[in-house]
């Protein structure tokens, strides 16, 4: 699975950066991007990064990122937070416009979070939300809209109170699940269509040319049109994507690790070539509602006996690297540094110590492995603990259905986090009741230690994390697998990508040469 509800993509690209100082004129030809078309046109079915970085150009929310990863003001000119850090006042900038010209008002905020947090809706990133006051009643259908914190008292106030401080808040509402959408939204996929587009972002959907998706300006964006006036999105290519970009049939693309490796030494395609920072991880997880992995034991005993330095390699290439922690490097905080642990000895003593000295007890484990490249880790819990583990491949579509019935003992999930704070994977994937906590682990002591983390002063925030990832690693929910490693081909004369560390492709502040 892979998957974004409202990500960041975090990338390295050392261009000419324009991110203050005025606006650029608009010039040049239409930026031809090479992606996967989005599969929804709505921020509260997201589905996928792509879906992000789509849903990033045509809606706008309180905040955006910039190319550091810091959340600037968009709808909103400013905030106040109290004192104890539970309540954020905004104040939305005068005379906002969708892009049909109709007002944008702070109630339009307030009804699209209420809209992602309503049980009807079954939005499928809601908890990005869920540490406003009341949001989790919400969305278990236990507290009415009136219930939840956050009110619109006129046009231009927004009042949101929290569960705790979240030092993190100011990056969520950065987050395309947050952005605001039209009245005419309402609980289905299907209310928004090309042919009659309404949005808040820079861009607007103008068309759709076959597997293209063509992004006009949008002459209402609350920051002015952007640089550039159109937008094609380019669904597929004849070729692959370095072959593609070769032949000058788009600007920007991503490549594969592996292409990569030769195309640094190319030289027409290698000084257009950048790396990107990944803010993905692929994970294993454990289905905890049934034996074996009920026992945290267990679930520590598979994770002690892989050697993912010397596995992942396998499984994934030379371009990903083993992961320590579900959270990506590039949102470490000072003090966070996870590590690596291997302990095939110790793994079995765990299991005996759980009562599986006969491993035939332990029955036949399934491991969804689609995607993943499962098989060195299934080698390994077989030779190394003596296992019965069968490999499954189910699409995510498949997955889910299983979810609430009866999924795999193990699955795998690729992720990207929501925001740029260790919050994003481990509040997503492991609090208590988070929609996306597939493995159903509930854990006390996990859910104060990230309250704790979340209300942590700047100075002791990576110390407070590094409590939660030591408990993690501990009670193994989940595996940390492995990160991933992006990179782009970047047309001549592009500008405005930034030298990006934690921060969205915001095509609305690029921008041609000239």
């Amino acid at each position: 699975m892979k998957r974004a509800a409202a990500g960041i993509a975090a990338m390295v690209i050392a261009l000419t950066v324009s991110t203050s100082g005025g606006p650029i004129q608009a010039a040049g030809p239409p930026l031809r991007y090479l992606a996967s078309a989005p599969s929804t046109l709505d921020p509260a079915f997201i589905a996928d990064a792509g879906d992000v970085q789509f849903l990033l150009q045509v809606y706008a929310g309180l905040t955006r990122l910039d190319e550091r990863g810091e959340p600037y003001p968009s709808l909103a000119s400013g905030w106040e937070i109290s004192g104890d850090g539970l309540t954020y006042t905004f104040t939305i900038r005068d005379g906002l416009e969708f892009s049909d010209g109709s007002d944008l008002v702070a109630e339009d905020i307030r009804r699209s979070w209420l809209r992602l947090l309503d049980p009807a809706t079954d939005a499928t990133a809601p908890d990005v939300l869920s540490v406003v006051s009341g949001a989790s009643a919400r969305l278990a259908g236990n507290a009415e809209e009136e219930d939840v914190g956050i009110s619109a008292p006129d046009d231009t106030t927004l009042v949101v109170t929290l569960e705790h401080p979240a030092s993190y808040f100011l990056d969520i509402v950065a987050t395309p699940a947050t952005f605001v959408v039209p009245s005419s939204a309402d609980a289905t996929a299907t209310w928004q269509r090309p042919d009659a587009f309404v949005g808040s972002g820079p861009y607007v959907v103008a068309s759709t040319d076959g597997a293209d998706t063509v992004l006009s300006a949008n002459e209402h964006y609350v920051a002015g049109p952007p640089p550039i006036d159109e937008i094609r999105w380019v669904g597929s290519v004849d070729a692959d994507p370095a072959t593609a970009f070769a032949d000058g049939a788009v600007d920007l693309t991503e490549v594969a690790g592996w292409d990569a490796t030769w195309i640094a030494y190319d030289p027409d395609l290698g000084p257009h070539l950048h790396a990107a920072e990944p803010l993905t991880v692929s994970y294993f997880g454990f289905d905890t509602t049934r034996p074996p992995f009920d026992d945290a034991r267990v679930r520590r005993a598979f994770a002690l006996a892989l050697d993912r330095e010397r596995l992942v390699p396998l499984a994934a290439g030379a371009s990903s690297t083993a992961a320590a922690s579900i959270v990506p490097p590039a949102i470490w905080p000072d003090g966070f540094s996870p590590k690596l642990e291997t302990d095939q000895d110790e793994a079995g003593r765990l299991l005996d110590e759980a009562g599986y000295e006969d491993r035939a007890d332990l029955g036949t484990i399934v491991v969804n492995g689609t995607g993943l490249g499962v098989e060195p880790a299934v080698e390994t819990w077989r030779d190394a603990l003596g296992a019965d583990v069968e490999i499954e491949n189910m699409d995510f579509g498949d997955f889910l259905a299983t979810v609430d019935t009866r999924p795999p003992e193990i699955f795998t999930i690729n992720w990207i986090a929501d925001y740029a704070s260790p919050n994003a994977l481990y509040g997503l994937l492991l609090e208590s009741g988070a929609a996306s906590n597939y493995g159903a682990w509930q854990d006390d002591t996990f859910d104060q230690l990230l309250r704790d983390a979340a209300e942590a002063p700047d100075d002791e925030v990576g110390a407070a994390y590094q409590e939660v990832d030591d408990y993690v690693a501990e009670q193994a929910p989940v595996i940390p697998w492995a990160y991933g490693e992006t990179w782009w081909l970047v047309a001549d004369g592009l500008r405005g990508l930034g030298n990006l560390t934690v921060g969205l492709l915001d095509l609305g502040r690029v921008s041609w040469d000239g």
